[in-house]
């Protein structure tokens, strides 16, 4: 094969290689928007505030409204959670069809008492799940959520756990619609949870 011939030969791969890439990035399925969804949620099975065994499973049928933190936390969480509880009620009646859910990245001082006696202060709509780390650390990775153990809670009653503060909707099936923060403006946030309905 000539010089210029294989020349000829990759530019017409490269070409062939970019359009089929671009097909798939542009095509009518929407190829470009399904890891994201894909990678976000999936089963679970935790303890509840009231001690009961929850799966997803559980909560099918409604959108869910999804913040994971501790009930340490010093501001992020009850800020979050405030903002769940003005979500809620500004989706008015569209509310009997949302349930939220708090649940711990501190398994270890978070039992269902614990959590019970915290998100009281927030709202009665909220369910608080907990479960062993390693049922924690397992919803964490579903959900693509951060968190870290800062010091040695064996030694420091006082410790701290750096989190993610994204809130994720779900919709009816447990797929993924959107996040919202502590910090997204309440129409904003009853505007996603209403795309999950």
């Amino acid at each position: 094969m000539s010089p210029q011939l294989r020349v000829a030969v990759i530019a017409l791969a490269a070409l062939a290689g970019a359009a089929v890439g671009w097909a798939l990035w542009s095509g009518p399925w929407r190829a470009r928007d399904l890891p994201i969804a894909a990678q976000v949620g999936g089963p679970f099975s935790l303890t509840d505030q009231d001690g009961r065994r929850v799966t997803d499973r559980d909560f099918r049928g409604k959108a869910l409204i999804v913040e994971f933190g501790f009930t340490f936390c010093p501001d992020i969480c009850p800020l979050g959670l405030s903002r769940i509880a003005e979500t809620m009620e500004a989706l008015g009646a569209d509310a009997k069809s949302v349930q939220p859910i708090f649940v711990t990245v501190d398994p270890a001082r978070d039992t269902p008492e614990a959590l019970k006696d915290y998100i009281r202060h927030f709202s009665d709509d909220v369910v608080g799940l907990t479960g062993t780390p390693e049922e924690i650390a397992a919803i964490a990775r579903a959900y693509r959520v951060y968190y870290k153990v800062n010091g040695d809670p064996a030694k420091d009653p006082n410790y701290t756990v750096d989190h993610s503060a994204l809130i994720y909707v779900m919709d009816r099936e447990g797929r993924f619609v959107g996040t919202f923060t502590h910090e997204t403006p309440v129409e904003n946030a009853v505007r996603l949870v209403r795309k999950a309905l």
